[in-house]
């Protein structure tokens, strides 16, 4: 079974009609939108400029002849296109059909964008009953988008999609219903130059497409690769092609203009490549280049550079996500209630909050108070307890509120703000990272909450306490740790590593984790594929598991 198919869950129970339906729509509109602007962008271009327009036929495109009647199968490629969705069987044959079908889009109108070309024929509408089918044809489909043939890449991925459906104890049945498979999709993939709708080179640019797409469908690790690189391949598209309507409307240094939205378009693609990529790691936790931060938790000028578009869109998640807790909290102001591991070391689970919400939520963390409570929180400062604040940063694309907390927390008392940071990617399986990485960055937070430094600023201070000298366990008493685990919209990321450190620290088990989620964090995002069962058992029994000591 190849890498997607494994990552994708595989389910042999009927897959709901809604289900089916949200995947055709999907591939549908995408093929709809970019289709449809490819072509406008290359009817545009050849009334600008015609000799920009190739043409492909071949010496052997003269002798195929003519025969009208191959509009029937021309026209099952969308019957078959959408029953397809409706026959597979399993989640994971839904899932690879509709982003096989979605590759195969976005690659073909790439090829369209930078090699337009034009059916080179002149095609005579028939006088007989098969009028109506090819009018309606000239209605909706130019002689342009050429290469490859989206009916022939079409039909051979949905032939192999398709293969296993009909699988029965009684052979015959197997063997006639692939035959009829392979004569449908045989008859449409001819179809296309019978019709004279495409030359033989489209019909083998299509062929070779559909295998490309099935060879990078079965090393692709996950659907989250397929997402970015079709979210690069359409945002450069729309970018690309806007920028060249624009440059026609305006009549207005047009070279310039478009020249433009080619480099922002190409800049959008490979960004999103990129991004693609990090997915495509095994265990990218290892290999930090991706995302770097600084010290003080921001995303440097490098990582700017190569991922700004992926950044600015997080940015706006982030503001996205205040506006979800405020609305789930259902007027109350604090949603985020610290968890007490024991009395000295409290965990909480959120968002990056903006830097207006960090003294409400750090007053409300560490003290308990309200804004209407602020003037009493003198009182609440005993000279005994000192604080420190742990921020463990889980959200690669985006900065951390850390330093903007640092500001706020030394305003409020002087404590103590660690940084830590593990660079999970979006919806990113937490099983992806070696159980050893979160072992690591367990022990660093566990080293800071007991270290002799913090022990030392304690006993430092002990002038501060009233009485006689402090020993070594009232110093320990006296200080209290706030661990906040942060993402970027507090919705899986945050929630998923604290409930794998409160699973380290044994106060979570495997047999209470999902309800204290679902107490404690009820808008929690965690399906079984994110936080899988094999994670929480491992994590819940890592001191039998020995590691490697690390150079």
């Amino acid at each position: 079974m190849n890498n997607l198919s494994t990552h994708l869950l595989s389910t042999t129970h009927a897959l709901s009609i809604s289900t089916r339906f949200r995947h055709l729509c999907l591939a549908l509109a995408i093929f709809y939108l970019l289709y449809n602007v490819t072509t406008f962008y290359s009817v545009s271009l050849y009334e600008i400029a015609p000799s920009s327009i190739h043409n492909l036929a071949t010496p052997f495109d003269v002798v195929i002849p003519f025969m009208p009647v191959m509009i029937i199968p021309y026209s099952w490629s969308l019957i078959l296109f959408v029953v397809g969705f409706f026959l597979v069987r399993t989640s994971t044959q839904l899932s690879l059909l509709t982003w096989r079908l979605i590759l195969a889009t976005v690659f073909a109108c790439l090829i369209f964008y930078f090699y337009p070309a034009r059916f080179s024929f002149n095609r005579a509408v028939p006088d007989d009953w098969t009028q109506f089918g090819y009018q309606f044809l000239q209605l909706v489909d130019k002689p342009f988008n050429q290469l490859p043939s989206l009916h022939v890449t079409y039909a051979i991925l949905l032939g192999v999609s398709l293969w296993d459906v009909a699988a029965s104890k009684k052979q015959w049945i197997s063997v006639a219903y692939r035959l009829l498979l392979t004569g449908i999709c045989t008859l449409i993939a001819l179809s296309t130059v019978l019709t004279y709708q495409h030359h033989l080179l489209d019909m083998l640019g299509g062929a070779v497409l559909a295998i490309l797409v099935l060879m990078l469908s079965n090393r692709i690790r996950n659907a989250l690769v397929i997402k970015h690189l079709a979210l690069g391949s359409i945002g450069f598209l729309l970018i690309a092609i806007g920028g060249f309507y624009l440059a026609n409307m305006s009549m207005i240094a047009f070279e310039s203009i478009e020249t433009l939205a080619i480099i922002i378009a190409l800049y959008w693609l490979i960004s999103f490549t990129m991004l693609a990529c990090a997915y495509q790691q095994a265990k990218p936790i290892r290999d930090t280049r991706w995302f770097q931060k600084s010290n003080s938790g921001r995303l440097t000028v490098y990582t700017w550079m190569k991922f700004a578009p992926i950044i600015i869109i997080y940015n706006g998640m982030s503001f996205l996500g205040q506006w979800y807790f405020k609305v789930f909290s259902k007027g109350q102001k604090y949603p985020l209630t610290p968890y007490a591991i024991s009395n000295t070391v409290e965990v909480v689970a959120s968002p990056r909050l903006r830097q207006a919400d960090l003294h409400s939520h750090l007053v409300h963390w560490l003290f308990d108070c309200t804004s209407l409570e602020w003037s009493s929180l003198p009182e609440k400062l005993l000279p005994s307890v000192h604080y420190q604040i742990i921020v463990v940063d889980l959200a690669a694309e985006i900065s951390s509120h850390v330093d903007k907390l640092e500001v706020v927390a030394n305003g409020i008392t002087k404590m103590p703000v660690h940084y830590l940071y593990l660079p999970l990617l979006d919806l990113q399986p937490l099983s992806d990272v070696l159980l050893k990485d979160y072992i690591d960055l367990f022990k660093r937070i566990e080293d800071l909450t007991q270290s002799a430094e913090t022990r030392a600023i304690t006993a430092d201070n002990e002038s501060w306490v009233e009485g006689s000298q402090v020993k070594d366990d009232q110093v320990k008493d006296s200080l209290i740790t706030l661990i906040n685990f942060h993402c970027v919209m507090g919705l899986s990321r945050s929630i998923g590593v604290q409930v794998l450190y409160l699973l380290y620290c044994g106060t979570l088990t495997i047999h209470n984790y999902q309800s204290w989620i679902e107490q404690h964090y009820p808008h929690a995002h965690l399906t079984d594929a994110y936080l899988p069962q094999p994670l929480v058992k491992a994590m819940a029994n890592y001191k039998s598991i020995e590691y490697p000591t690390t150079h």
